[in-house]
């Protein structure tokens, strides 16, 4: 009997041009190799000086730098006193880790519908899903937009915190306040596609004093070194200077190591320095799209609310309701065969496996979540992005909308 012939691979075209791409120059590989040359290379002066410039950069007192967005968020909830039994509202249209974070620290997340419009957590929605339990909420700045972090705060009522999810949101601002600054606390991500990286790596921002002691010490296995914070080691008397030596260390909390190396930090604050240029070439791109694409029938377009100034960490389009044969996905696979890595962000958490499995979760609990999840396109858009390729971009979504179009 003749053996089957095998199928043949499907083999995808090449990317030309990614959604996201991080632009690292000979400044950025001048600081790294200084910081690979000195007596540092775990957390140093330098992490130091690129929080310093982070706080500046944002406008609040403190920053923190760790080892990614994730340890981001674990860090600052651990920090507001997140634990068991406490409930934290989450938007479902984000990354699994603004979820996953509230999961790791012993608490539930409640999931809040986002807003048609900006896809960022919907104020009414917040105030639907709080109970006596809940202790606050994430609000993620979807795509570079600020949230309404007031209108959020005041869904929740008093003496309950507001965590401003801004991986996509560096230089964002809403009514001249900084992305960062709106809320209790930040978390950044310096991941390659985000506004600047550090490789890997993120922050806690706060105008907190005791929401950043906290921390600092969860950062480094909640350890504290400072001989000023230190409350001694319960030994006996007469051993008491051996517990106060330079050499002594107190865990006060269980932490975790969090702490972000020299050389990423030498790659931060390089990129940090570019912040401005970086920014008004993803607002220019946005501005180019959304006047090349105003036009177009079957897409509707992000987004920018009066008083909101986004960082345009993406740009998202979406496909109309039943406008193409096949779909979002059509309109995604014809992009992709032309080399344009467009992405899709974000599968909605509460569909996840996971959490269906564990809580229960079902497509149709978040309609505006879910509805966006299907009709969302990523454009490329990143500094270096040349005109005329986000020009081509432009070309290769009007011709597959044509050759798609019912």
């Amino acid at each position: 009997m003749a053996a089957s012939a095998a199928k043949p691979r499907r083999v995808a075209a090449p990317i030309r041009l990614p959604y996201a791409r991080h632009a690292v120059g000979r400044r950025e590989r001048a600081a790294v190799a200084r910081a690979l040359a000195s007596a540092w290379i775990a957390q140093g002066p330098l992490v130091a000086e690129f929080e310093a410039g982070l706080a500046r950069a944002i406008g609040v007192r403190h920053a923190l730098a760790v080892s990614s967005g994730t340890s981001a968020l674990a860090v600052a909830l651990a920090a507001l006193g997140v634990g068991a039994g406490d409930e934290v509202i989450v938007p479902p249209l984000t990354f699994a880790a603004t979820a996953n974070a509230v999961l790791q620290c012993g608490a539930t997340p409640v999931f809040a519908d986002v807003a048609p419009d900006t896809l960022n957590l919907d104020p009414a929605q917040v105030a639907a899903r709080r109970t006596r339990r809940t202790r606050g909420a994430i609000a993620v700045h979807y795509a570079g937009h600020p949230a309404d972090v007031d209108a959020i705060r005041d869904a929740l009522g008093p003496r309950r915190f507001v965590l401003e999810d801004a991986c996509h949101a560096l230089g964002a601002t809403l009514h001249g306040r900084a992305a960062g600054a709106l809320g209790d606390a930040a978390c950044f991500s310096f991941h390659p596609a985000k506004l600047i990286t550090t490789g890997e790596g993120g922050a806690v921002a706060t105008g907190d004093g005791a929401i950043a002691a906290a921390a600092r010490q969860l950062r480094d296995h909640g350890i504290e070194r400072d001989a000023a914070g230190r409350v001694g080691l319960g030994l006996p008397p007469r051993w008491r200077d051996e517990e106060r030596g330079d050499w002594v260390y107190e865990m006060h909390r269980l932490g975790a190591n969090h702490r972000l190396a020299e050389p990423a930090a030498a790659l931060g604050l390089a990129q940090l320095g570019r912040l401005g240029p970086f920014l008004a070439r993803r607002r220019a791109l946005a501005r180019a799209y959304q006047r090349d694409l105003a036009g177009e029938p079957l897409l509707e377009l992000p987004a920018e609310r009066s008083g909101a100034v986004s960082a345009w960490h993406l740009y998202p389009v979406r496909v109309r309701e039943g406008a193409l044969r096949g779909g979002r996905a059509a309109l995604f696979a014809a992009l992709r065969a032309r080399g344009i890595g467009v992405q899709v962000h974000y599968v909605p958490v509460h569909l996840h496996p996971y959490y269906r499995g564990r809580f229960g979760l079902r497509f149709g609990d978040y309609p505006e979540a879910e509805r966006a999840y299907l009709h969302l396109v990523s454009l490329p858009l990143f500094p270096s992005l040349l005109e005329r390729d986000r020009a081509w971009v432009v070309e290769c979504v009007r011709d597959a909308l044509r050759r798609l179009a019912r």
